[in-house]
């Protein structure tokens, strides 16, 4: 061993008792041990060290009478264990044992054990301080804290016993490390955690302040590092690339950056970027590191000769030791502490490194390789042995987050809040071979905001693990696991879960798909028990579904998955009784709430909330009319809302009858006449279609001028030139709340942008590429073909030509010119002008009136395009679907078919698109097919009965039915000209008049 510094060659009894070589003219000691030196560590006033045989010594130092430090002979600790690792404070020495057992020494030298410690695998000492590592990833603390080395918070300045730091129980750590006054814990992944005294930075984080909690080094992270290294003052960490960074005191040119001054973020030692450091030492102010070319290098304080230069002086870039050449002899380990180096060498190259980076088995045993041991064949005290040490990794969230990394091309360095850094599909893999109950003692000791992002792995760990028992286990054995698993991941702060849902979306789909599934299940099971218990730990498993919701949203479109994937099977029962909460709560203020109603709509599809919406509908026509009901009873009167209407203005008479009424009679049902016409008692719903069908084809045509228009007339908009005042606007929005509270679809040729602002969804620049192509695309082409560089956009300011009107989007600032910087803020002002500032006025009166009429927390249940389906309902063009599933009755129920019939069809697909949309108005009332209809939609055709000769007779419909009433044709061409002649009338003809469209 070479040794140079501070009375460095003292202490060591040599090979054959022989005295030191003289020193070299660098100062270095060449000493003949005869045994090999696998860990030592030197403190102030105590040396300690290990031999390869496990018997550790003590050289103990004390200041002569002169006042020099004075060291004196090894001495052996007695202790019935082999020893595996020591360190030294300033006057303690701390022990482990290959049993994972912590001994401190007496001033007797005799080790006692720290009985509340065991499965140790590390131990570090600063100055007054130690620091514990267990074999499960758990990290304690005792000694002085009074500048927060501890870690245990503010209130807890010293422990002379170890103390548990929950902090870190999550995350997988392989190494703690301890200075002066700082303390450091690293994970497998690279993620540094410092915490204590950091008055010249040596914690890494950017400022002088001590930290009394383990507080992330995030200027480290990505790096790969895979050792630290701690002196008095100043801090080294060393990467998996070779790359070596320094900070905290620089007052002797220890951080070897070319100066003096401190460093309080960590800092590329650029002198060494050219070799490959494989091994880093720190001692009191100065460092050491090997190069994988086995030369060491040095820097920092000198004035004891711990450089190895030859010269007291304080060198603040690294230089080489010149270190005697012996082509036989490898340094194998370097050593610092306090003011003294020592490098290991030996002759026989053929014995494996031990790696200065602590391995990852340490601590992340191979659970795949003990499982497969566990389920063979083995004698029963192996197999108890087996399952101790699985049910141990399972209630660590330490161990079994490092079990699960994806460790192809080092990905797991990678770990981030966008990036979990696991291989899932290994975790299902070994939970398909296990489960254990020790999770759920593992749950509740879960922190609720770990220390750095890697302590959140372990709860997709469990995502997995939940699949994995799902798919093994009766769905009810997986319920309590379900539940706890989700009370831990709402446990967690609003951070933490910011951080999952950022891993959720990076998730592949699949992936994705896969874990949403598991808390479909568990809540599929609740839902379908009778006894159904609407409690916390049911909303809790909701809450997880919402927010993985939520993070599909954030997805990239490519990559997210159909809403659809979140919505769960309800049945009806259960929906009318949340509903009825819902109305319980709504009405009379109790403090009752549904379990999914207006809270998670997104785990609803849309046939449960139209189902809910018009059953509440149904609720509310009722009780509005119960109190009428009861003013009019003696009176015989029917108890509706009546809505008498002209043929020839029915819009104008619409608007009239609005103005006059009580906003109240929206709710109670709604009744038609049409010119004084009674319809009869199963005639209403078709006269309420042609009502909407006519009002709002009306309405939205030029001719009212009510709307503006795109440029292909396809789509309309409110005009910004309208007044508030405009009463029609109120009204507009009255007629579409009339139509969705009565399951009426209408003609509404508005964008998407419509149903985003009733629903408060902002609309964006996909809703103006809707509305006007041109427009949108020209945006899109700012965006998209500019830099934030760019001085000038096409010579362009935030000036628009908008409906007509020149409008300055930003007052403040006219002219203000479109730059590449400003684009985003162009094309945003310039979407919500058209959308919002615009119309504000006229749609917050629209608004108003939609909402006299629907209840808005019910109405919000949809989403916009949902919304906008349930509306104005789908395209119906599968004509050859609509033949499989005609209905045939009467005559005409026939195989083969029916002669009119066969004739029917072919006369039926000689007619041109827009002829065969007539007739699906002409039968249905409807010239879209209601969303949830799409499926179920199907014709009835029977014969008519006549009194005459059939071929002077039209096609009679029934719209409520979707009847079709057809005569018995003599030929093709007579039906054919009927059928068109009735399709192409604008008339509408009662039943028992010449054209036979029948309002039933």
């Amino acid at each position: 061993m070479f040794s140079w510094g501070e009375d460095s060659q003292r202490g060591f009894r040599l090979k054959d008792d022989s005295d030191t070589a003289p020193p070299t003219a660098e100062g270095l000691h060449h000493l003949q041990l005869g045994y090999h030196i696998t860990a030592l560590s030197a403190g102030r006033n105590v040396l300690a060290f290990l031999k390869s045989n496990g018997n550790a010594f003590i050289i103990p130092i004390t200041e002569s009478p002169a006042g020099s430090r004075v060291r004196g002979k090894q001495k052996f600790v007695k202790f019935k264990d082999k020893i595996k690792a020591v360190s030294c404070g300033d006057d303690t020495v701390t022990l482990l044992s290959e049993r994972g057992q912590v001994l401190c020494l007496d001033t007797k030298l005799v080790p006692r054990p720290m009985k509340i410690l065991c499965a140790v695998s590390q131990v570090a000492c600063g100055s007054h301080h130690s620091v514990a590592l267990t074999k499960d990833g758990q990290v304690y603390t005792w000694g002085q804290g009074s500048r927060g080395q501890l870690g245990l918070g503010e209130r807890q300045p010293s422990a002379t016993s170890p103390q548990h730091l929950n902090a870190l129980s999550a995350v997988p750590l392989v190494q703690v490390a301890a200075g002066g006054g700082q303390s450091f814990a690293l994970s497998v992944s690279g993620a540094l955690f410092s915490w204590g005294s950091n008055h010249c930075g040596q914690l890494g984080l950017g400022d002088t302040t001590d930290r009394h909690t383990p507080t992330p080094v995030h200027c480290l992270n990505l790096k790969k590092t895979t050792h630290i290294s701690c002196g008095k003052d100043h801090t080294a960490t060393l990467t998996k690339d070779g790359a070596v960074f320094t900070f905290g005191s620089g007052e002797h040119g220890q951080l070897g950056h070319n100066s003096f001054r401190d460093e309080l973020r960590p800092r590329l030692v650029a002198e060494l970027w050219g070799p490959k450091v494989t091994k880093i030492a720190c001692g009191r102010h100065h460092t050491l590191v090997l190069t994988d070319s086995k030369r060491v290098y040095s820097f920092g304080c000198g004035e004891q000769g711990q450089l190895g230069h030859g010269e007291e002086s304080n060198p603040s870039v690294p230089l080489p030791v010149q270190l005697p050449q012996d082509t036989n002899d490898v340094i194998k380990n370097i050593f610092a502490g306090g003011n003294v180096s020592f490098a290991v060498y030996t002759s026989n190259e053929d014995v494996q490194e031990e790696a200065n980076t602590v391995r990852v088995n340490t601590v992340t045993h191979c659970l795949d390789h003990m499982i497969d041991k566990w389920t063979a064949e083995c004698d029963s005290k192996s197999w108890k042995k087996m399952k101790q040490e699985i049910h141990r990794m399972f209630s660590s969230a330490s161990c079994l987050n490092a079990c699960f990394l994806e460790k192809s091309r080092d990905e797991h360095f990678q770990t981030s809040p966008k990036y979990c850094g696991l291989n899932l599909p290994l975790a299902q893999l070994a939970f398909q071979k296990l489960v254990e109950d020790a999770l759920l003692n593992l749950l509740p000791s879960l922190d609720k905001q770990p220390v750095g992002v890697e302590g959140l792995r372990i709860f997709l760990i469990l995502n997995e693990l939940l699949h994995v028992i799902q798919n093994h286990k009766p769905p009810l054995k997986s319920i309590k696991l379900a539940k706890a698993i989700a009370a831990a991941v709402l446990n967690l702060s609003a951070g933490s879960l910011q951080v999952i849902g950022n891993w959720w979306s990076s998730l592949p789909s699949s992936t994705m798909s896969k874990h949403v599934e598991v808390w479909k299940q568990a809540l599929s099971v609740i839902l379908s028990d009778e006894s159904l218990h609407r409690n916390s730990e049911v909303r809790n498993l909701l809450l997880v579904l919402q927010y993985m919701y939520n993070a599909n949203c954030r997805t990239a479109e490519p990559q997210q998955m159909p809403e659809s994937k979140f919505c769960l099977l309800m049945n009806k029962e259960f929906l009318l009784q949340d509903l009825q909460l819902w109305r319980s709560r709504s009405q009379s203020k109790k403090n009752t709430e549904p379990l999914i109603l207006c809270s998670f709509p997104s785990v609803m599809d849309l046939e449960s909330k139209k189902y809910v919406f018009d059953r509440n509908a149904e609720y509310t026509k009722n009780e509005a009319q119960q109190p009428i009901f009861w003013e009019f009873f003696w009176k015989t009167q029917d108890v509706v809302f009546e809505v008498d209407v002209r043929r020839g203005s029915v819009l104008k008479d619409t608007f009239e009858h609005l103005a006059s009424i009580n906003q109240s009679d929206y709710k109670i049902p709604l009744v038609v006449y049409y010119d004084g016409n009674l319809p009869g008692w199963d005639d209403f719903y078709g006269y309420v279609k042609d009502f909407f069908y006519e009002v709002f084809h009306e309405m939205v045509s030029a001719e009212t001028g009510m709307f503006m228009y795109n440029d292909s007339k396809t789509l309309a908009w409110f005009p910004s030139k309208a007044a508030p005042e405009d009463q029609r606007y109120l009204h507009f929005g009255v007629l579409c709340g009339l139509a969705l509270y009565n399951q009426c679809i209408i003609h509404l040729p508005f964008p998407l942008a419509l149903f985003k602002k009733l629903l408060g969804v902002k609309p964006s620049l996909g809703d103006m590429m809707e509305f006007s192509p041109f427009v949108g695309k020209g945006l899109k082409n700012i965006l998209e073909d500019y830099t934030d560089e760019e001085k000038g956009i096409l010579d362009l300011d935030f000036s628009i030509y908008w409906d007509g009107t020149n409008v300055d989007l930003d007052p403040q600032n006219p002219e203000k010119p479109l730059t590449g910087q400003n684009r985003k803020e162009y094309v945003e002002a310039y979407v919500s002008h058209a959308f919002n500032t615009s119309v504000e006025g006229v749609f917050q009166e629209f608004k108003r009136g939609f909402f006299q009429v629907c209840d808005q927390d019910l109405v919000k249940l949809f989403r916009p395009r949902e919304l906008q389906e349930v509306l104005v309902g789908q395209d119906f063009n599968d004509w050859a679907r609509l033949k499989q599933v005609t209905v045939y009755e009467g005559e005409y129920n026939t195989t083969p078919l029916h002669p009119t019939i066969q004739m029917f069809w072919e006369v039926f697909d000689d007619l041109t698109e827009d002829q065969k949309k007539a007739f699906l108005w002409f039968v249905t009332g409807f010239e879209r097919v209601p969303v949830l209809d799409l499926e179920k939609f199907k014709m009835k055709i029977r014969d008519q009965q006549v009194q005459g000769p059939p071929d002077q007779f039209y096609p009679k419909a029934h719209t409520c039915f979707s009847d079709l009433e057809l005569p018995l044709y003599s030929t093709k061409e007579i039906m054919q000209t009927r059928l068109t002649e009735a399709l192409s009338s604008n008339k509408i003809i009662f039943a028992g008049t010449e054209l036979g469209r029948c309002l039933v």
